[in-house]
């Protein structure tokens, strides 16, 4: 398993501007320049709510959802979520977040007929250089709610209520002064 997911990061894209990994980790992983694979403060707070409320929540790093993407094991199970953050700490030390980020860009589920971000900018009409910022909010939102085949009111409202969480997190970020994944 560990081959398969180390091919496909070498074999991604990696020309896309910083803007969409800046983003994304605002989006999906705010510690992600703090760990290598998994977000302890984040495991930690799954594990309390799932053994006092019964609650189960994400959590994941941007390099566990890589894993889970490409391994296509999805099953919510202990060992799934075990060998996922196993794979996402070998592939945070083999590549740079640049390079699972890019990776993450180029292979995760957006929607129906979606996957990726060429393939949504496509779908959208938008230019992946020109529409960079608008295309990275548009690509962060269907990570979290990928787009059905057909829309309907309750996807569209999670859809904007998502959207202007982003901007809102970003609006409070510096990252078009500093970058915020290192090469």
């Amino acid at each position: 398993m560990e081959r398969k997911v180390s091919t496909k990061v070498l074999s991604s894209e990696n020309n896309f501007p910083e803007i969409y990994l800046s983003v994304i980790q605002v989006a999906e992983d705010h510690r992600g320049d703090k760990h290598f694979g998994i977000d302890y403060l984040s495991f930690a707070r799954i594990l309390k709510q799932y053994f006092w409320n019964a609650n189960l929540q994400g959590g994941s790093t941007i390099e566990q959802q890589l894993v889970r993407t490409l391994t296509g094991r999805y099953e919510i199970t202990i060992k799934r979520k075990l060998v996922e953050q196993l794979l996402a700490i070998l592939i945070s030390y083999r590549f740079s977040k640049l390079q699972i980020a890019s990776s993450y860009l180029n292979h995760a589920y957006l929607g129906t007929n979606i996957t990726g971000l060429s393939e949504l900018a496509k779908k959208l009409k938008l230019d992946i250089k020109k529409d960079s910022l608008q295309l990275a909010v548009e690509y962060s939102v269907r990570l979290k709610y990928p787009e059905p085949s057909k829309v309907n009111k309750q996807w569209l409202l999670k859809y904007e209520r998502r959207k202007v969480h982003i901007l809102n997190l970003l609006s409070k970020n510096t990252y078009l002064h500093t970058p915020i994944i290192e090469n």
